[in-house]
């Protein structure tokens, strides 16, 4: 009986099971199709059997065919999670272990994301020629040896997702280090507000009201809010100005959270339980009202 031989360096448990599954059909009997599972040379081999009578035979060509399309499978969905944390460990050693962990999980979700990846896309169809090829004509595949030499564009994509998760990671690590020092910097100022209210006006630019809702112009004056919104800081200027305020109670209005929102999750992070996001107030119903009315026009 002649042997189809597939060494694997990261073997999954449900490995030889779903090899079995590929080619059992394809036997008279299921007892034939046992795939044998044996360690050579530090190398797990799966030895798939061929039956001498299948060797000229259009079985064996749909046999190799299923094969090489649930390695390609497998090599896709199973395989990536050991490769992208050995481009991690070799690229970004100096990483502490607690946050290549965290690159890891990011890795692999931009990984999963990608649509080369799904059947028919290019990086599937390169792993799924590659083993076409190497099954249609020899009897022994090193997946390892494969993946390493011979599927670049599966390669360049992990080593793609890896970087993209290392700037996500590195600019969240950046942001809350900055929210913290905001933070810190808050808890050390005394509140000279007692209740602070933000909308927006007519012209869509922040007015900042008290207590009584009327206008706080001593914290606006000097602030050209229509300059910063030509230049893209004008939600930058707002945390500033709240900061150095230092209200003891903000209410950020629908108005301001609905098109602010990068500004509203800042001010949450940093001034906590300080900051109440409004919905049912007068100011909040006039603003839904006109929204509802553009949304119509």
């Amino acid at each position: 009986m002649a042997l189809i031989a597939i060494a694997v360096k990261h073997v999954t448990p449900e490995l030889k099971g779903r090899l079995e599954e590929c080619v059992l059909s394809l036997y008279k009997t299921g007892n034939q199709a046992l795939i044998e599972e044996k360690f050579i040379s530090n190398w797990t081999h799966f030895l798939c059997p061929l039956p001498k009578q299948y060797l000229l035979d259009k079985t064996e060509k749909i046999m190799r065919r299923r094969l090489a399309d649930y390695l390609s499978q497998y090599i896709v969905s199973e395989q990536a999670l050991f490769y992208l944390e050995k481009i991690i460990a070799r690229s970004y050693h100096y990483l502490p272990l607690s946050e290549k962990k965290l690159v890891l999980a990011l890795a692999e979700k931009y990984y999963l994301a990608h649509p080369s990846i799904s059947q028919g896309g290019h990086v599937y169809t390169e792993v799924q020629h590659c083993l076409h090829e190497c099954l249609d004509k020899e009897d022994y595949v090193n997946l390892h040896g494969l993946i390493c030499f011979r599927l670049p564009l599966w390669l360049k994509l992990l080593h793609k997702s890896v970087d993209q998760a290392v700037d996500e990671f590195l600019l969240e690590k950046e942001y809350q280090e900055f929210i913290g020092l905001l933070k810190y910097f808050v808890s050390l100022q005394k509140p000279k507000i007692s209740r602070l209210h933000v909308t927006l006006n007519q012209e869509g630019l922040f007015q900042l009201l008290d207590q009584q809702l009327e206008p706080l112009e001593e914290w606006e004056q000097g602030v050209d809010w229509e300059s910063y919104e030509v230049t893209n800081n004008v939600e930058d200027q707002l945390v500033s100005m709240l900061i150095t305020a230092a209200p003891h109670r903000i209410i950020l209005h629908k108005d301001v959270y609905t098109n602010y929102p990068k500004a509203a999750e800042t001010l949450k992070e940093v001034f906590d339980n300080r900051l109440t996001l409004c919905e049912c107030c007068k100011l909040c119903s006039d603003f839904c009202s006109e929204f509802n009315l553009k949304e119509r026009t």
